[in-house]
């Protein structure tokens, strides 16, 4: 029977040793390492959701902006080695990281991809309490006589200590890049039932077989270093923020459009990959783009009635549709407020094509701001502040809080719609001999061009998840939808038929009913 003295010793590192098992112990009971319906290929490596917080949500390794690290992570063994990942990419000065359950990778121009010194960056940064507390980990020695002698022979001396436990020392060797995965021994402390050894790059634990806390072998664990270095707050949020998986983005949601596949221009819709086609209108005559309620349930367009183009809203099914503006101008381009409560409109009312706003009843119709030239196509902002429209060749933002309603030019094109997020705006401009699609920031600034076809590409309207833009194109020789990413890869063609669809509108946010829908039923021809 042990002293007391010894059992209390046992308790406390029992204690100290629970904080660590909860990543380096439990953890793996949580993230088994085998085949998981989790991960999955995507255009530019691999996702895991396996150690995201639930949902499907999850992150990427990949090689992108020449960065190899999906290369990089395969030649080192994968998830079986490393773990899962536990952040996305981020960077600070010329480095950049990425960190996994195991291990967190580096990488620089001159150097490549190395394993960071996980513990050694956490002492730098004053965690070594930390450590000690919630994850018992034993301090680092105060000083160590190592200045002048080589490399080699600080290895060696290093390696000295796991002479003294063959167990860990076994289990060290096992993995045959052994100093790129741990770095060197730092200290190593005896608590009696359990060995803690403090490598640069992770944590052994050995766990006696002749002590009370004997546990079935293996009885040496490696603690998890990459939620060690993320739970002593060393990941920028951001990094840490779990993403969708990319072959879902873009694929939520509905796709609203204007066709004349029935012999009259009539409003319909399909899912983002091209399914479920529906007719939601019988009258005919529509025009200008529809637009979709902030939650999905109605959506709004115009249709020619008693001379002119008229506003109506109906429900999302194209049912009890609702004339909410009476005039012999055209009224049209109608676009939802974020909060529902209103819809902003492109009126000819005046003999002039300006802005108006009305409550989603069709009351209180109000002109906004200073109206000289040929405005139309707005379009509300996310947050409610502000209404983006087309005036002549010009893309401009009005602020709704400024009472005078003062506009800025942001940049060149028309059609201009923000993203979900609001951080960014997409457009159509003409370059050339036809119109092409382009994305910018909400500002207008560091805009890219997503379409070079000499073919006319316009109308582009994001997804509900930010990741794609849907738009109409000719170059088939007819108008067809289709959608493409925000870097201009994975364009597909979502219509295909002899008619003309053009006109995208992107339902968000997702519907109940979307996604019992997605995925089945056929192509629309």
């Amino acid at each position: 029977m042990p002293s007391i003295a010894r059992r209390r010793r046992i308790i406390r590192g029992t204690v100290l040793a629970l904080a660590l098992l909860g990543a380096a112990f439990l953890a793996p009971a949580r993230f088994a390492l085998a085949e998981s319906p989790a991960d999955s290929a995507t255009p530019q490596g691999w996702f895991y959701a396996q150690a995201g917080p639930g949902g499907g949500l999850g992150f990427e390794v990949t090689d992108t902006e020449d960065i190899p690290f999906w290369t990089f992570f395969q030649s080192a063994g994968g998830a079986t080695r490393l773990g899962y990942p536990v952040s996305n990419r981020w960077s600070a000065g010329p480095l950049t990281f990425q960190a996994f359950q195991k291990a967190v990778l580096q990488w620089t121009v001159a150097d490549g991809i190395t394993f960071m010194n996980v513990y050694d960056s956490l002492s730098q940064a004053g965690r070594d309490p930390w450590l000690r507390t919630a994850r018992g980990v034993p301090l680092p020695p105060i000083e160590r006589a190592e200045n002048g002698r080589s490399f080699e022979e600080v290895l060696a001396e290093r390696l000295k200590i796991l002479e003294r436990y063959p167990e860990i020392e076994r289990r060290w060797f096992r993995n045959d890049r052994w100093l790129d995965t741990y770095g060197l021994p730092v200290v190593v402390e005896d608590r009696g039932a359990i060995v803690v050894l403090r490598a640069q790059r992770a944590v052994f634990w050995l766990w006696r077989p002749d002590s009370e806390l004997a546990m079935s072998p293996p009885n040496v664990l490696i603690s998890h270093s990459g939620l060690d270095f993320r739970d002593g707050g060393m990941i920028p949020a951001e990094a840490t923020a779990a993403i969708p998986d990319p072959n879902l983005a873009g694929t939520t949601g509905i796709l609203a459009f204007l066709s004349n596949r029935d012999g009259a221009w009539n409003l319909w819709t399909m899912t983002p990959t091209g399914t479920e086609l529906t007719q939601l209108t019988q009258t005919g005559g529509l025009t200008s783009r529809p637009n979709w309620s902030p939650d999905g349930q109605r959506i709004a367009y115009s249709a020619f009635v008693s001379g002119g183009y008229q506003i109506f809203v109906a429900d999302s099914d194209g049912g009890n549709p609702e004339q909410l503006t009476n005039t012999t101008a055209t009224d049209w381009e109608a676009w939802w407020s974020p909060d529902g409560e209103r819809l902003v409109f492109a009126s000819t009312r005046t003999g002039e094509s300006e802005i108006y706003t009305m409550l989603a009843d069709g009351s209180d119709q109000r002109i906004i701001g200073d109206q000289a030239g040929f405005l139309c196509y707005p379009a509300w902002s996310p947050d409610g502040s502000q209404i983006i429209f087309t005036s002549g060749s010009d893309i401009v933002t009005v602020n709704l809080d400024d009472p005078l309603g003062t506009r800025e030019v942001i940049s060149s094109g028309r059609d201009p719609s923000f993203s979900p997020d609001g951080s960014r705006i997409t457009f159509a401009r003409w370059v050339g001999e036809a119109f092409d699609v382009f994305i910018a920031d909400a500002d207008g600034s560091n805009e890219v061009r997503l379409t070079t076809h000499p073919a006319p590409d316009w109308n582009p309207v994001f997804s509900p998840d930010g990741a794609k833009i849907a738009f109409a194109s000719y170059r088939d020789a007819n108008w067809e939808i289709y959608t493409v990413r925000l870097d201009g890869t994975d364009l597909q063609r979502i219509t295909d038929n002899p008619a003309s669809d053009y006109l995208p509108a992107w339902g968000s946010p997702l519907r109940a009913s979307d996604e019992a829908r997605a995925g089945s039923g056929s192509r629309p021809k």
